[in-house]
């Protein structure tokens, strides 16, 4: 009965539901989650409130400090922006205290300086906060996201069976994909199946049907939280390499720069292999916090140019002793033939450790010189050939990241 629900699901929306031309780089931006999750009581916590105020404060900071020209552009509000009932006509309702002037109001003042807007609902009946969910009322809602004109939409898998996500996600796809509107779509269905219901994601679907995914538990304000996302990354480079690329994207959840989590070299260590992850880059915070080194690292454009790179790579992870060295093929090549590659060398534990490799081992094929680069101080090293030894020490919980140009 489900096989065949499902073909005819797939039969009823077309093959290919997400020919929608967006995401060809990973997404940048901000998403309330993470640092002010359900922050509804703004009498008690107003530092924690989920509210207009607190949005347009977020499009100002990304508009006035720079972050808008280093490629960040999406505003995402998550769960609990809502009235806790719909209207009289099945339609979802900004929060009316919090967000007094609507959806409408903040995607206008969004689109006019040239970013974009994110929303958040959830395939079952109610949001994973109690809110309402978007079960039943696909098309409804759907519609009334288009009206508001937002550009992302982030779609939770909370409180479903298995066989209930394997459909819900590609209907509200083809709801949203009918509006004519380019949404981009953002998907948990794989977490879900996985972490929830203890089964194997289809990457394939996933991959058909959304433009990026998740697939590990949210990330916590805390260094722990962070290791825990990158070792799960490690691990399971084989089975989910295959289906990333431009338009889709691994999902491994928010930055947590600007919360006070995460020493100078720990952030380092996040936004380097989020960005030779190619991976979203999605801060959660109040943009005020954001330290001076910390916004050095989000407005470094060389190590963005790496995660944002046209050929989407996701870096492969190789085990040297107690570091874990990532390598990432990307632009610019030389004579179309020789890639550039950034290694980052990843030390989590609490102790330095050293380690050597040779470059030319891991996919440098041009019998010319390489120049080096240290991504973080942006000085260039020394050349090297495919023959030369790299020697290096990592600090604890610390990264040393090179990019190697072909000359």
């Amino acid at each position: 009965m489900f096989l065949c629900l499902f073909l005819f699901i797939v039969y009823l929306c077309g093959v290919n539901l997400l020919n929608n031309g967006l995401a060809q780089k990973p997404p940048m931006g901000w998403m309330s989650w993470g640092y002010y999750m359900c922050g509804v009581d703004c009498k008690r916590n107003p530092h924690k409130c989920l509210n207009e105020e607190l949005i347009l404060s977020v499009v100002d900071s990304f508009y006035d400090e720079g972050y808008q020209e280093a490629g960040y552009e999406y505003i995402i509000i998550d769960d609990c922006w809502s009235e806790r009932i719909r209207d009289k006509n099945g339609r979802l309702v900004p929060d009316r205290t919090r967000f007094p002037r609507g959806m409408k109001f903040i995607a206008d003042y969004i689109h006019a300086r040239g970013l974009k807007f994110g929303l958040y609902t959830n395939v079952a009946d109610t949001t994973c906060m109690g809110y309402p969910g978007s079960r039943d009322h696909f098309a409804i809602d759907a519609k009334q996201f288009a009206q508001w004109e937002i550009d992302y939409l982030k779609v939770d898998g909370c409180f479903v069976s298995e066989e209930y996500l394997n459909i819900a996600y590609i209907k509200l796809g083809a709801h949203l994909n009918a509006t004519g509107r380019p949404i981009l779509y953002s998907c948990s269905w794989p977490y879900y199946i996985e972490f929830i219901h203890h089964k194997t994601p289809d990457y394939k679907s996933v991959a058909e049907y959304c433009n990026m995914w998740r697939n590990y538990h949210d990330v916590a304000t805390s260094w722990e939280a962070v290791k825990a996302i990158i070792t799960h990354y490690q691990g399971v480079y084989n089975d989910i390499n295959g289906y990333h690329g431009p338009g889709h994207w691994n999902d491994p959840d928010m930055l947590i720069f600007g919360t006070n989590s995460l020493s100078e070299s720990q952030s380092r260590v996040q936004i380097s292999v989020y960005s030779m992850l190619a991976a979203p880059l999605l801060l959660s915070c109040d943009m005020k916090n954001i330290n001076d080194y910390e916004k050095q690292m989000l407005l470094n454009l060389d190590l963005i140019a790496i995660g944002q790179d046209d050929l989407g790579i996701m870096a492969r992870p190789y085990a040297l002793g107690s570091i874990t060295l990532w390598v990432k093929p990307h632009l610019p090549r030389k004579g179309d033939r020789y890639h550039s590659i950034s290694f980052a060398l990843v030390n989590l534990h609490n102790k330095e450790h050293a380690a050597s490799f040779t470059p030319g081992h891991y996919g440098m094929n041009s019998t010319d010189v390489y120049v080096v680069m240290d991504v973080f101080s942006k000085v260039f090293l020394k050349n090297i050939t495919v023959k030369d030894v790299i020697h290096i020490k990592v600090p604890p919980e610390d990264v040393v990241m090179y990019t190697l140009f072909p000359l």
